[in-house]
């Protein structure tokens, strides 16, 4: 494959496919290969977690560049190469704040729509339409949003959003050019209940928000999982979402796919498939509809994040991988990658730590399942 310009590495995922590998070439089975799987950059939440304040205390980021620093450095020290390094979400903290805003020149108002999260909470957030009248204030600065809110204060970081952005891209584009990168929207990059706007600016910046490529005979599917936990504010995309889906699953049993996999944020469940609904993982109804699609489907796995800790199960063998953060960790993991190595009739798959991988590598069992099987 050829070495992509720095600026074209964010941008691969077009057309819902990913241009970084053709599918005539790739549908067929060539033999083992493995990829790298991240979570959770999410620069700025370990200042904002440790100060206790996740709506407004992400102002530094310094710790999490160093660590998505490392990740890169250890993932192009890899030999063989991974096929590529896909990171599964909240790619930085700052949430995508104004969506929409109008100016109405007879009656002074300027009106904003608005993500919008309750003080203390790390998932709570509505979307809401602040009018503010110019002919009293000509500065936002001045008026008190969380007094006309009752409490509630603009998404977390969005102050800070557009720079924590380009911080990790200027550290993503360092990664090894011959490894592409492939990118899934969570909630911190589209929102806890994401619009076509917020929908709209991920895609400019990271590519689309869900898409399909064959790598080597297997079937990869990155899905947008904010529209499965919340799609209130932009049913038509879900929809829009679903229909796709059912479509790529019909072109993967047709094309009788040697594996399927799913990349995507919120995990379908933490431990098992009939677990109690909560902010880490899909609403029971909605779960138990798309587990029984793909286990229906075939799909060997699916890859999530979101939970800041390593986790999973299974369900009628569907296997769910919860890896945890390359950023802030909310339990006793270590900052690290998954390495999944994928062969004719299993994926084998092992969490490492950011210094293990960058001293050791790839430990010699995973590179003799690799080499057995060619």
């Amino acid at each position: 494959m050829a070495a992509a310009a720095a600026g074209d590495a964010f941008l691969r995922a077009r057309g819902r496919t990913l241009t970084a590998f053709r599918p005539d070439d790739e549908c067929q089975w060539k033999g083992p290969f493995y990829f790298i799987q991240g979570a959770d950059p999410q620069f700025g939440l370990m200042k904002a977690w440790t100060c206790g304040d996740t709506d407004n205390g992400d102002d530094e980021w310094g710790e999490e560049i160093k660590l998505a620093e490392q990740a890169v450095q250890a993932i192009n020290k890899l030999n063989p190469k991974p096929k590529f390094f896909v990171l599964c979400g909240d790619l930085v903290h700052g949430m995508p704040g104004n969506l929409s805003q109008r100016f109405n020149v007879q009656t002074c108002t300027f009106a904003v729509a608005v993500q919008l999260i309750q003080p203390g909470a790390l998932c709570r957030s509505q979307t809401a339409l602040l009018v503010f009248d110019t002919s009293e204030t000509n500065s936002l600065g001045h008026i008190s949003v969380p007094e006309l809110l009752g409490g509630w204060r603009f998404a977390a970081g969005t102050l800070w959003r557009k720079n924590q952005v380009q911080d990790l891209k200027n550290v993503l584009k360092n990664t090894d050019q011959d490894i592409p990168l492939v990118f899934v929207s969570g909630n911190h990059d589209v929102g806890n209940s994401p619009t076509r706007e917020t929908i709209d600016d991920y895609c400019k910046n990271w590519g689309d928000d869900y898409f399909s490529f064959w790598v080597g005979g297997v079937f990869f599917l990155v899905l947008n999982s904010q529209l499965f936990f919340d799609s209130s504010q932009c049913p038509e995309l879900k929809e829009a979402q679903d229909v796709w889906l059912d479509e790529q699953l019909a072109v993967a049993e047709k094309q009788k796919c040697k594996h399927i996999i799913v990349f995507q944020h919120i995990p379908l469940f933490l431990s098992t498939p009939d677990e109690d609904h909560g902010y880490f993982n899909l609403e029971k109804s909605v779960r138990e509809e798309i587990m029984e699609k793909f286990h229906k489907a075939g799909i060997k796995a699916v890859f999530a994040g979101h939970y800041h800790r390593n986790a999973g199960g299974s369900y009628k063998g569907l296997e769910m991988v919860v890896s945890s953060a390359i950023g802030c960790q909310l339990g006793e993991d270590t900052h690290g990658l998954r390495v999944v190595v994928v062969t004719e009739e299993k994926l084998v798959h092992r969490y490492y730590s950011l210094n293990e991988l960058s001293s050791q590598g790839i430990e010699k069992e995973l590179l003799d399942v690799l080499a057995k099987q060619k």
